[in-house]
């Protein structure tokens, strides 16, 4: 059974205790150094808490001694944390999220790494939030981190916890009880659906390649990486529908790789208007052409969106490609409007990016009167609520528009009435 002796500080007040397992003996008889674990409670706990929560505590230590485990208290965050990335990695966490685990470890290490395990406290972790939250911490910016990536250093640190108190390394996650800053959620970048009508009309001046990206965009709702990880296979000509299967990213240690798409939810077949694949169809034939006049020179890969000489393109292409558009075409215009009066400019066209698109085609199916769950399905979130918290400014003011509707309805039945009255 597991010897429990409590610690005191110099006031003789008990700050933790010491959990002892003995291993018994060795073949010589001599008594054999226990297993030994450090205790610690939230000082805001009653009393009969501390005694339950020790029991437990002493409880599971001694089964975990009986199966071999031996906890090491002079464990530091930096080492474990090491430990818990390589373990995740081991169990098959996508290899996007091991890239990001490790670059907020850069910012973590230096601030919380040294600390012993056992002696990281939810005030030494609030500290680190609001040193995230001035300026200067971004390198990139020179400013300060957004509330999101605050929260997201916040989340891997909480994870890491939960492994050492599941291993009993730890009495608590001191990470449940720390204060992130509250998630501050910006509405959604949209295009508006005047400027989605220019933005085709001038893809037409475009290679077909490039007509063909933008219209993925605009017609699937796909994220970046799902549009680029498209192949020849994915497509249903026959019924219109284009099937997601994978994504395409990169990574400094991989170049660019493929993997399964962000959630399951996201293996999905989406329906396309015809126009867009009578536009696939034409690139079709223009592909295979080159493909044959270049011979060995390709590689055939099955990719739709590919360099010149049939291997996949970056992920970041279609981005530059968003923004390379939109910096050809204002100029066009900025030129067409020095022989306009001030009366009848024409409008610049806004900032457009790949998630753009997709938060337009979803902003306009919500708008129409399309129902939550069959916009969550066709943009592959993992549950409606990904859907709504992220378009709630949208859903309120389709509901603005059902209230209207509503209103007009009840007023033309009751001017009726009152007309068959009169």
């Amino acid at each position: 059974m597991a010897n429990i002796q409590p610690r005191k500080n110099k006031d003789g007040k008990i700050i933790s205790y010491c959990i002892r397992v003995h291993k018994g003996r060795d073949t010589n008889g001599k008594q054999l150094k226990p297993y030994t674990m450090t205790f610690f409670f939230d000082e805001k706990w009653s009393e009969k808490k501390i005694q339950a929560e020790l029991q437990k505590a002493a409880t599971l230590f001694e089964n975990e001694c009986k199966k071999g485990f031996v906890a090491d208290n002079k464990q530091t965050f930096e080492r474990y944390a090491n430990y818990v990335i390589d373990l995740k990695e081991r169990i098959g966490v996508k290899h996007r999220t091991i890239v990001r685990y490790k670059e907020l470890l850069e910012r973590i290490k230096p601030a919380i790494g040294h600390y012993k395990l056992c002696d990281l406290k939810p005030q030494h972790l609030n500290a680190f939030y609001d040193q995230l939250s001035k300026d200067g911490i971004n390198k990139a910016t020179g400013g300060k981190l957004s509330s999101k990536t605050i929260i997201e250093h916040h989340r891997l640190i909480r994870t890491i916890l939960a492994e050492a108190e599941k291993e009993l390394l730890v009495p608590y996650n001191a990470a449940s009880k720390a204060t992130p800053p509250k998630n501050e959620r910006k509405e959604a970048n949209y295009i508006e659906i005047e400027d989605i009508e220019r933005i085709l009309f001038y893809s037409l001046q475009e290679p077909l390649k490039k007509q063909v990206a933008l219209n993925l965009l605009i017609f699937t709702g796909c994220r970046r990486g799902e549009i680029m990880g498209l192949q020849w296979s994915d497509i249903d000509f026959k019924n219109n529908l284009i099937n997601i299967k994978r994504t395409s990213l990169y990574s400094k240690d991989r170049g660019i790789y493929q993997d399964t798409p962000k959630t399951e939810q996201s293996k999905r077949s989406i329906s396309v208007p015809a126009k867009v694949m009578e536009l696939l169809r034409v690139y079709k034939k223009e592909y295979n052409t080159k493909r044959l006049a270049l011979g060995t020179a390709w590689t055939d890969t099955g990719f739709i969106l590919v360099q010149e000489n049939g291997k996949p393109m970056h992920p970041d292409t279609l981005t530059d490609y968003c923004s390379s558009f939109r910096t050809k075409y204002n100029n066009i215009i900025e030129k067409e409007n020095k022989d306009r009066p001030k009366t009848n400019k024409l409008p610049l066209l806004p900032h457009i990016n790949p998630h753009a698109f997709r938060h337009s085609q979803a902003s306009m199916l919500i708008l129409s009167g399309l129902d939550c769950a069959t916009v969550s399905k066709r943009l592959g979130h993992a549950n409606i609520s990904t859907t709504t918290n992220i378009y709630t400014h949208i859903l309120h003011e389709a509901d603005k528009k059902a209230s209207d509707k509503l209103e007009n309805i009840l007023l033309n039945q009751n001017k009726q009435k009152q007309v068959i009255l009169n």
